[in-house]
């Protein structure tokens, strides 16, 4: 259908009654809110053909120029480059446009997707430091059994934490994969042993992350079996101070300790700048099985 002169219709623009037909290229970068490079680059692919005012010398872009730049916003805004807009301008047809919606259509089921995944697991995050801020502060001691659970081992030697995160970072290049920390556990064996007694802390043997294994490929996992685990929440000071408690309440139940405790940091200053807001839990791998080697 032949479209309506354009002085018959007199449209509104911008909440102005247009009485030109012709645009510089500044107003339609402003109008559209594109940079006037990319208007140029449009130019050069021949989907817009302004003239030379013949007074000045700038550039004048017609109607039609404008059609093409409402496609080409809109384009724009389901996320298409500049070569596939390019590409569908000259070559616009019913079946190139459907085509190319069904491209978009499947483009954004992707991203559904990859938002959904994100959104269960930041509310896995949210449910995580909510039930650890739920746990008793009492210091009580439980015997609790775990199946083998996923880790990312980032260091296999004592490492100052002023280094954890640059070991991360290197951990993570190298493998090819990307850990998160805010809302997950880092975890350090403690090697009791080799402990300065003078010091507020033991000695690390190790570092790690607690991971999610359908984000995070791991062949890395913590024994399945028996945990004495105790939770405290404050200053990590409190680790040294409390260790002694598992094992003697190990001592008293007839459980053989069968590895290193560890000191798993569910709530640190990952989330929190507050030591008093902390919260850390002690485990002690065990054996009820009276030929378990120690």
């Amino acid at each position: 259908m032949q479209r309506r002169c354009f002085y018959e219709i007199a449209p509104f623009l911008g909440g102005m009654i247009m009485t030109n037909s012709t645009f510089h290229i500044g107003e339609l970068s402003n109008l559209f809110n594109i940079s006037v490079d990319s208007i140029r680059y449009y130019e050069k692919k021949g989907l817009i053909c302004p003239t030379r005012n013949e007074n000045n010398g700038y550039r004048e872009y017609s109607l039609d120029d404008f059609q093409t730049l409402v496609m080409i916003r809109e384009l724009l805004g389901l996320d298409f480059h500049k070569e596939q807009i390019s590409e569908f301008l000259k070559n616009r047809n019913i079946s190139t446009t459907m085509e190319m919606l069904d491209t978009e259509l499947s483009i954004i089921k992707e991203k559904m997707e990859v938002l959904q995944k994100k959104k269960e697991q930041i509310v896995s995050r949210i449910q995580s430091l909510q039930a650890v801020q739920n746990e008793s502060s009492d210091t009580s001691i439980q015997l609790k059994t775990f199946k083998k659970r996923p880790i990312a081992m980032i260091s296999t030697e004592n490492l100052p934490d002023a280094y954890v995160d640059y070991t991360m970072v290197q951990y993570m290049k190298k493998n090819r994969i990307k850990l998160d920390t805010i809302g997950f556990c880092d975890c350090y064996t403690l090697d009791l042993e080799k402990s300065n007694p003078d010091s507020d802390y033991y000695r690390t043997e190790n570092v790690f992350f607690l991971t999610d294994s359908t984000k995070t490929k791991t062949d890395t996992f913590l024994p399945a079996g028996e945990y004495l685990c105790l939770y405290y929440h404050g200053s990590l000071k409190q680790t040294k101070q409390l260790m002694p408690s598992l094992y003697a309440y190990a001592k008293e139940h007839h459980l053989t300790v069968t590895g290193h405790p560890m000191e798993l940091c569910h709530i640190d200053s990952y989330e929190t700048n507050r030591e008093s807001e902390y919260v850390i839990e002690l485990e002690l791998p065990v054996s009820s099985h009276p030929f378990a080697k120690q």
